[in-house]
């Protein structure tokens, strides 16, 4: 289940957290790669299940309790093992800073990290359990309670930064605007499930803006063109598609909605200098 339009925000120091989802499912598909804005981080926790998970080109096999952060720009897909699919627990948070940047050591070390790999104890897994509890039932007070829990992980997340050595830290964090944190969701939501039709218009208008002011966002926060992130979207897809068995070329480009399994072939391989047919071999 995974719960959006939370309208759930809550302050650490100087610090805005805006939180946009959060989930406990089980990862029966492949989540292509895709990537977030540069103010968002996604917080993923494995109770149990196995699986990949591709981040920037570098594969990280995924087991229970497996803890892991994908930050800014970092692009990533999530494979779960057939036989033993993974459940995940997530937060997907949007942040906001004052204009001079924060003065939190703690919240400076957890806006610096923009990838994290490595494991998480029980802890994580009672408090993920504990906001679940209180989405599910939605009993008085829940919104103090899930502000609570999640001061509480951003405060053990960071600690767990401080205190392990695996991965290194982006230090190119800085204060930033944002427009309506909702609207990074519906963006990279609809790149992520649609694909096939998504146009710059159908997208504007998701987003209530006009078509220049779309694209300048998202270039001013993927540093992409639409037509570069819809690319991107589809060619993450059709590596999947490709690897299903009994798909012909014909069929995979249909599904991506391109015109023709030629247009599909040209467009694959200037991307991945490789032919499709030879990428499912």
């Amino acid at each position: 289940m995974k719960y959006r339009n939370l309208s759930l925000s809550f302050t650490m120091d100087d610090v805005t957290f805006n939180v946009l989802s959060i989930s406990n499912e089980q990862m029966l598909n492949t989540i292509p790669k895709h990537s977030h804005s540069r103010n968002s981080y996604e917080l993923h926790y494995i109770s149990y299940g196995c699986g990949t998970l591709i981040a920037d080109d570098a594969a990280y096999s995924i087991t229970p309790g497996t803890f892991f952060m994908t930050g800014p720009q970092v692009m990533h897909e999530q494979i779960p093992d057939p036989d033993d699919p993974m459940r995940e627990y997530g937060v997907y948070l949007k942040v906001r800073l004052p204009r001079n940047g924060t003065k939190s050591r703690l919240l400076k070390r957890f806006l610096q990290q923009s990838f994290y790999f490595g494991t998480a104890g029980i802890e994580f897994y009672d408090l993920m359990k504990r906001m679940t509890y209180e989405l599910e039932q939605n009993p008085d007070g829940q919104q103090l309670m899930l502000s609570a829990l999640l001061e509480e992980l951003i405060v053990m997340v960071s600690r767990l930064y401080l205190t392990t050595a695996d991965g290194a830290a982006n230090e190119s964090a800085a204060a930033f605007h944002s427009p309506d944190d909702q609207t990074y969701l519906i963006i990279e939501e609809a790149f992520l499930y649609n694909y096939r039709d998504i146009t710059l218009d159908s997208l504007s208008g998701l987003l209530s803006l006009s078509r220049r002011q779309t694209e300048r966002l998202l270039k001013q926060h993927y540093n992409k063109t639409f037509l570069q992130k819809k690319k991107e979207a589809r060619m993450s897809a059709a590596c999947i598609l490709l690897q299903e068995a009994g798909k012909s070329i014909a069929s995979v480009a249909y599904e991506l909605g391109y015109s023709s399994p030629e247009h599909f072939t040209h467009a694959f391989k200037s991307y991945y200098n490789i032919s499709p047919s030879m990428y499912g071999k």
